[in-house]
């Protein structure tokens, strides 16, 4: 196998800076392919000796800039001896690691290093960190060279077999889409592993291996079922939760935005209410015209929990408490089907879509990023195809 060469370049563009001081630099060759990496030395063309590829007795530290450089090259050469005397794959690109004092040993690692140095919101972090735990429980110590077809097979199975204990709970197999999201997460990685030439293109293990996102029922309610949730004649925590519920179907919210919304996030805009937030699960900013959806219904239900002891507009209450508590308030309106708080935001786009609206709207509304995360609401409602069809003058 070959071995990298390592050669020492000085002002390798021929380029001083305005001090004129030029870069000393490692240039590394492996199979025709080139990688430079920077020692932070820094010499006039004076003081270097480009006939033994060192600092000369110009420069006032050179004995010790020198010996740097040597150390430099010996920490290079020692990381690629380490890695294919242990049987480990290695490219150019793992030599970045002697500069960052990171030893990627393993998929494993490097995953979990580009986790923590992402910028991914909280809540994808928190995504991907529970892939990770995911892997690390079929395989300790997955090397790059692992990363292939049968693997993600192998992967795929140990997902399908295991069961996950909760609390309070009946242990569950992981349902398909779950999965589904280990396996969107895992191919970021292998990509960027790719990029970062950790894994060879050639290698690329998604190339043969599919695994697809199965279409789940999206439960919502239909025009009708909303009118006898607001016709109910609650008190109490119930009339609170109804409130809540109702809010998020005339927003289109989700429940954690629902809790952190604040009352900065209510401006006036030429005399009408609108609300512009940044949304918890995605960071983007929303601008939502309360006054125009469901006739401002929205708005009556902000000034009535208006209250100057909190920056909230709404007091918190758990998701789980709010499903449970829900179901009471689903059995008083006489609707019988599975429905959670999330349930409000798919009841949104459908009533929306119902009405009139078209697309785009929905999708601003709602804060997608990608219209075909929206459109996917365009085929639930069959009075939407109805009203549709009506319209149309045959």
């Amino acid at each position: 196998m070959d071995k990298t060469r390592f050669i020492i370049r000085f002002n390798r563009k021929n380029k001083l800076d305005k001090n004129g001081f030029g870069a000393v630099q490692i240039e590394c060759y492996l199979n025709g392919k080139r990688k430079f990496f920077d020692t932070k030395i820094r010499a006039t063309p004076e003081q270097w000796n480009e006939k033994h590829k060192q600092l000369n007795q110009y420069h006032p530290n050179a004995t010790k800039l020198n010996k740097r450089i040597s150390e430099i090259i010996r920490d290079l050469e020692n990381y690629e001896l380490d890695r294919l005397n242990s049987g480990k794959p290695f490219n150019l690109g793992m030599l970045e690691n002697v500069f960052k004092n990171e030893s990627v040993g393993s998929f494993n690692e490097f995953m979990r290093i580009e986790i923590e140095k992402s910028n991914l919101t909280n809540r994808t972090k928190l995504a991907h960190k529970t892939t990770l735990s995911r892997l690390n429980d079929f395989r300790k110590n997955i090397y790059f060279s692992d990363i292939n077809f049968e693997f993600l097979h192998d992967f795929e199975n140990y997902c399908r077999k295991i069961t996950i204990k909760q609390k309070n709970k009946p242990a569950r197999k992981l349902a398909h889409n779950t999965i589904w999201k280990y396996f969107k997460n895992l191919k970021t990685y292998v990509n960027l592993a790719i990029n970062k030439e950790f894994i060879s293109v050639d290698q690329y293990p998604f190339r043969k291996f599919r695994f697809v996102q199965k279409e789940t029922n999206k439960n919502f309610l239909f025009p009708a079922e909303i009118e006898s949730i607001e016709n109910l004649k609650l008190t109490g925590h119930l009339e609170y939760i109804q409130d809540l519920f109702l809010f998020s179907i005339y927003t289109g919210l989700r429940y954690s935005d629902v809790m952190s919304l604040q009352k900065k996030d209510i401006v006036n805009i030429n005399g009408n209410e609108w609300m512009i937030k940044e949304m918890e699960k995605t960071e983007e900013k929303i601008r939502i015209p309360l006054f125009a959806l469901f006739n401002g219904k929205p708005i009556e239900i902000i000034k009535k929990y208006w209250s100057f002891k909190r920056n909230e507009c709404f007091e918190y209450l758990t998701n789980q408490y709010l499903n449970r508590e829900l179901k009471k308030v689903f059995q008083k309106a006489g609707i019988l089907k599975p429905l959670t708080f999330h349930s409000a935001r798919h009841t949104t786009a459908t009533y929306l879509l119902y009405k009139g609206a078209n697309m785009t709207t929905v999708q601003k509304v709602l804060g997608h990023r990608k219209i075909t995360t929206t459109q996917i609401y365009g085929h639930i409602m069959d009075m939407t195809i109805e009203n549709d069809l009506k319209a149309i003058n045959f």
